[in-house]
């Protein structure tokens, strides 16, 4: 799936024991959608994870208020105080110019 927004947090970034950089943010996205024929305004926020070195240097580059495309796949992320929420993992991330 791909799903474009703003970032609205800093990125996060870290090291897991086994070497891998992981990135986090969140992403906001609105847009205007059809459903049974009528148009819906959608609004929401997710989490992006990005794993692996070609989308760390990505995510290095990304600021607040920039706005991304970020293709992956939705999954659960539970954490440790049992909670579980759908995380959005990318597999590509691009910079979204602005339009005037």
């Amino acid at each position: 799936m791909t799903l474009d927004g703003q970032v609205v947090s800093e990125v996060k970034s870290r090291t897991t024991p086994a070497g891998i950089n992981i990135s986090r943010f969140t992403l906001e996205h609105h847009s205007l959608q059809r459903e049974a024929g009528k148009p819906r305004k959608v609004d929401c926020r997710i989490i992006v994870i990005a794993a692996g070195e070609s989308l760390d240097q990505v995510t290095q580059s990304l600021t607040r208020d920039m706005r991304v495309s970020v293709e992956g796949f939705i999954s659960y992320e539970s954490s440790q105080q049992l909670e579980t929420r759908l995380v959005l993992h990318a597999q590509n991330i691009t910079e979204l110019k602005h339009q005037d």
